[in-house]
């Protein structure tokens, strides 16, 4: 009897066991930030990264982004100097990196990865216009294809340095190195002119939340951005999620017009999706498109992925 009873309890293990293996993750979720020390770039197309002490294996496919500009595996292991730097590519530089963790092996594989050479920031005021600098600090701008300086308004949108004047706010963004900030991003105010004075929109966040079931809760989706309008009245702007180029609105936006400077505003659009059994439409928007009309007319769009939340 002891023995049967011993059997039966074995053999109860052993298919807890096996049910417990099939069901068992093999991955946990990983993250790493702190300075780079190594990068490779491999025989494979894939790359290699020494952050911290952690080895950090980089698909071929994996998102990479600079503070302003997507990355291919094999730009962001190139060892050119950046410019005003004297370390090879991105090394010494910070990364920020999601990923996942074989539970077996330990081995960190990056789902997600951002570079910068540093975070230095200047706020203040322009105390010289030719060079540009912002409290004393020169200001360099890069053209170099793996960080490109975005210099903008405060809205977001793109800006010509000519016309600007000391004394007006500003900010920087970059890397300080031989006396100079080399700016990421260079925010300057309203009155600096447009790189295209045409009425256009901006998107500066966009979230989505999966509600399940599909067929009987909707989605959320939360997002906000800038506008310009050359006419200086209120537009309309449309909100579309994009499956593919395939286009569903959502709905429209709230507008508000800027109090000091009209032309410009900010806009934000809460809704949740209808309830659908559709695969495509009953998950939450992965991309985001906002379509601005002004009053005469004139049509301008812009488009984000979303973060699921």
């Amino acid at each position: 009897m002891k023995s049967t009873y011993l059997l039966f309890f074995s053999l109860v293990l052993l298919f807890q066991s096996i049910a417990f293996s099939q069901i068992a993750p093999t991955t946990t979720i990983g993250y790493v930030e702190g300075p780079i020390r190594e990068i490779t770039y491999n025989a494979d197309g894939t790359g290699t990264m020494l952050v911290q002490n952690v080895t950090v294996h980089v698909p071929a496919n994996c998102a990479i982004d600079s503070p302003t500009t997507p990355l291919t595996v094999r730009q962001l292991c190139v060892r050119n100097r950046l410019p005003g730097r004297v370390e090879p590519g991105f090394l010494g530089g910070t990364a920020l990196i999601n990923g996942l963790v074989d539970l077996q092996t330990n081995r960190f594989t990056a789902t997600d990865v951002t570079v910068e050479p540093a975070e230095n920031v200047v706020i203040g005021v322009i105390t010289s216009v030719s060079p540009l600098q912002i409290q004393n600090t020169e200001i360099a701008l890069s053209t170099d294809p793996r960080i490109t300086t975005q210099v903008v308004n405060e809205y977001g949108f793109p800006v010509r340095l000519d016309g600007i004047t000391v004394g007006q706010p500003a900010s920087g963004e970059g890397y300080f190195t031989g006396g100079k900030l080399y700016g990421y991003v260079i925010s300057l105010p309203p009155e600096a002119p447009l790189v295209n004075d045409v009425s256009q929109v901006n998107i500066q966040r966009a979230d989505s939340r999966e509600r399940v079931p599909n067929n009987a809760r909707g989605d959320e989706v939360d997002s906000r951005g800038f506008y310009y309008a050359k006419d200086g009245l209120v537009p309309l702007i449309q909100i579309f999620r994009d499956d593919n180029g395939a286009l569903t609105s959502l709905g429209f936006a709230t507008v508000v017009p800027d109090a000091v400077n009209p032309k410009f505003g900010v806009w934000t659009f809460r809704t949740e999706t209808p309830p659908t059994n559709n695969t495509v439409l009953g998950t939450a928007p992965s991309k985001l498109r906002a379509v601005l009309t002004d009053v005469a007319g004139a049509t301008a769009s812009a488009e984000i992925d979303t973060t699921l939340r």
